[in-house]
């Protein structure tokens, strides 16, 4: 297989799981609020959440353990890919690097 297309592929593979790790929160934010409009409240109080504000609520939110507590499957698999496509990320660009620096050699 062609070194050069392994890394093009590791490449792009880091980038979509960071945007999929920016993604998550606006995503799981979305279900939380349609679904489960009492948790919502406690979440965004004052309904001026938008934007930045809300992924860094939602930050706060997906490290707590309220996200197991809600049972809902679908909120669970955007924590899910929240939390560990940015170690898939960083997986991938390091492997990226390493195949770059094999190939120097």
């Amino acid at each position: 297989m062609n070194p050069f297309l392994v890394y093009a592929v590791l490449l792009l593979a880091g980038l979509v799981c960071l945007v999929l790790h920016y993604v998550a929160p606006f995503q799981a934010a979305r279900r939380i609020r349609l679904q489960h409009p009492q948790h919502w409240q406690i979440i965004d109080s004052h309904g001026s959440a938008q934007g930045f504000r809300l992924w860094v609520r939602m930050q706060h939110v997906l490290r707590s353990p309220a996200i197991p507590a809600l049972a809902d499957p679908v909120v669970t698999r955007w924590w899910r890919v929240w939390r560990y496509s940015q170690w898939l990320a960083w997986a991938c660009w390091l492997l990226a690097l390493g195949l770059q620096w094999i190939g120097r050699g």
